[in-house]
């Protein structure tokens, strides 16, 4: 026993030298990950990177930069690269109501909108379809934004016979104009609608001379139609000059409009005759070519065959005549 001294420290003095040693170290770890915190992304594996996209980004901005999309970042957060900027103006899908200005052209004005003229003229058909006619100034008139057709929906109309009507693609119409609907869904009157690559009814196209015909007994019996003058193309003719259906119209005006091959469907739609035999002044239609084709019938022979006089059977704009025996051509059939 001593003289009343302690023979040690305070108890548990060991344990707190310990912890302080401790706490040293943890500072100094924690110093540590805290001054290579920026870093940390590239020194791990690529294994072990974080999948945080944007994250990541910020994080290397902090440090040596790196990029986010089409963003490139340099130091501290410096833009390097900035986001593109779109250089070329996009592609309008609404027509465009236009006044004519005193000067103004149709062909300026199709020009102008990089459309063609025809394309104009069957965006305003009632104001536009005769070819010899221009605009006037004041006038209001519909351009599309491509070349197509623009129209004004109509109470009953759908995206399917609109489609048919103008001769477009059921869904480029569909995806032109943004509508999700289906194809047989009526469509609310009175909206403007882009038919793109769509065209409209034949023009009505400057009146020329064609060959005229008169009536002569052959002395068999048989009454045959020759050619006998020049005279005008009959008024409203709106198929394409040069074309048989045009030759045709302006022997026997038909109220329909459409291919050749659709002349026979059209007659007996509006209730007209129709049959297998031929007749003089029928309308003769066959499959000769991929549209169809017509003719008219000038004379019937003793032997079953047929005279007819055509357009555009033996080239472009030119008439000729035909003898055609039964069974001589794809005949769909005669009207009436």
């Amino acid at each position: 026993m001593t003289n009343g001294g302690p023979l040690c420290g305070p108890p548990g003095g060991e344990l707190v030298a310990v912890s302080r040693y401790l706490t040293h170290a943890l500072v100094l770890v924690l110093a540590i990950m805290l001054s290579s915190y920026v870093s940390l992304n590239r020194q791990l594996p690529a294994a072990l990177n974080l999948r945080l996209g944007t994250v990541n980004a910020q994080g290397l901005m902090m440090s040596e930069g790196g990029s986010a999309g089409s963003v490139e970042m340099g130091r501290l957060g410096t833009i390097v690269k900035p986001i593109a900027i779109p250089t070329e103006v996009a592609v309008s899908h609404d027509a465009t109501q236009y006044q004519v200005q005193p000067g103004d052209t149709l062909a300026a004005i199709a020009q102008r909108f990089h459309v063609s003229t025809n394309s104009i003229r069957w965006s305003n058909y009632n104001l536009l379809k005769n070819v010899a006619t221009d605009v006037g100034a004041g006038t209001t008139i519909l351009i599309p934004p491509i070349d197509g057709v623009a129209v004004e929906t109509q109470a009953g109309d759908t995206i399917q016979n609109l489609a048919n009507t103008y001769g477009g693609d059921v869904n480029a119409v569909m995806d032109f104009n943004y509508i999700r609907s289906g194809a047989t869904q009526s469509l609310p009157a009175g909206e403007l609608l882009v038919i793109p690559g769509g065209h409209g009814p034949n023009l009505i196209q400057p009146v020329v001379p064609i060959i005229a015909s008169t009536t002569v007994s052959t002395g068999a019996g048989v009454a045959r139609v020759v050619p006998s003058a020049i005279s005008g193309g009959a008024p409203g003719n709106r198929f394409f000059y040069g074309e048989c259906t045009w030759y045709v119209y302006n022997r026997r005006p038909v109220p329909w409009l459409g291919n050749a091959y659709q002349w026979f469907g059209n007659a007996q739609a509006y209730g007209y005759a129709t049959g297998m035999t031929p007749r003089p002044g029928a309308i003769m239609v066959t499959w000769e070519s991929s549209l169809g084709h017509v003719a008219y019938v000038e004379s019937v022979n003793p032997d079953g065959s047929w005279v007819v006089s055509e357009m555009n059977w033996k080239g472009f704009g030119i008439v000729d005549y035909r003898t055609i025996k039964p069974g001589g051509v794809p005949l769909i059939g005669f009207i009436y």
